[in-house]
């Protein structure tokens, strides 16, 4: 009788440990190949040149880690992520990353660029020549704002209670969305040098997918916030249930109140096919942005030697 229970106690602590082991072995793999999927996202990036006007001591660059990350199944996004451009102050620009089941140093990236900044810059690399003439995002003052606090922490508690006073919603064909907002902000910065300047960067999401970003800045004195698209949808942002901001549809061949894609435009996106890290190439002609919602056909794959049998 004894034997028994300590096989049955041995059997049951053995079946314990792999119902615990075995998901986070699982977990860890899923974690590596992601943070294989975001190496290959910053090799890309880095791949780029990019060019301003300001002094060559302090070139422009790529953030090295993502401002954020995120996945949208129901999209077949394997992988999503934010980069900035820019280190301090307001970023230059955010460039989304979204990769389709990418395999290795292989597979499929669509890119989409937003400028925050009225400064000329040029970004160019494989399948990329980005320089905006326009700004993606204007900022107004916010209307019955409190006076902006003294400590940083209690500064990020009155952004996200200022943000909650928001709502947004986009139009896929026919269906009105209403977007989420993320309660909590996916990028920090300080403006400008005055005391309690801060800003903090919200996202309204579809499913997992950030669609408009919200920008909150103070110069330590007064509130103002900015609206900017990261969708080709048509999109409407509210404050306190009045319409705010509007953005209109992009297309690949626009009718009357769209937007067409181009290199120019502040918003724009671009999708090809890529390989690393000895080629990158994109199947496209340079300069010219493949749109998100359009296909591009896969490389063609080299016809393998026969098999002996």
């Amino acid at each position: 009788m004894m034997r028994r229970r300590i096989t049955f106690l041995s059997s049951f602590a053995a079946v314990l440990l792999y119902c615990v082991v075995v998901p986070i072995v699982a977990e860890e793999k899923e974690e590596a190949a992601n943070d294989t999927k975001i190496d290959t996202m910053r090799e890309l990036l880095n791949a780029w040149s990019i060019r301003t006007r300001e002094e060559r001591s302090a070139p422009l660059a790529f953030v090295q880690e993502p401002v954020m990350k995120y996945h949208d199944p129901k999209y077949k996004v394997t992988k999503g992520a934010i980069w900035r451009l820019g280190t301090t102050g307001r970023p230059w620009a955010y460039i989304a990353v979204e990769m389709d089941h990418p395999e290795g140093s292989a597979g499929r990236a669509t890119y989409e660029f937003l400028s925050l900044t009225e400064k000329p810059f040029r970004i160019e690399g494989p399948s990329v020549t980005w320089q905006p003439w326009e700004v993606g995002i204007e900022f107004k003052p916010l209307p019955d704002a409190p006076e902006p606090a003294a400590t940083a922490e209690e500064r990020l508690d009155q952004m996200q209670q200022l943000a909650i006073r928001f709502s947004a919603e986009e139009m896929l064909g026919r269906e009105q969305i209403f977007l989420n907002l993320h309660p909590t902000p996916f990028d920090q910065y300080q403006p400008t040098d005055a005391e309690n300047s801060d800003a903090a960067a919200f996202y309204f999401e579809r499913g997992f997918n950030p669609e408009v970003i919200l920008i909150l800045e103070t110069d330590g004195k007064t509130w103002s916030y900015g609206c900017a698209r990261l969708s080709a949808a048509a999109t409407t942002v509210q404050l306190d249930k009045q319409e705010v901001w509007t953005s209109p549809k992009m297309s690949v061949r626009p009718k009357e109140g769209q937007v067409r894609y181009q290199w120019t435009n502040a918003y724009t996106a671009n999708r090809f096919y890529f390989r690393l890290p000895q080629e990158m190439r994109g199947f496209r002609a340079f300069g010219q942005p493949v749109p998100a919602n359009q296909q591009v056909a896969p490389p063609q794959k080299a016809a393998e030697p026969a098999k002996a049998e």
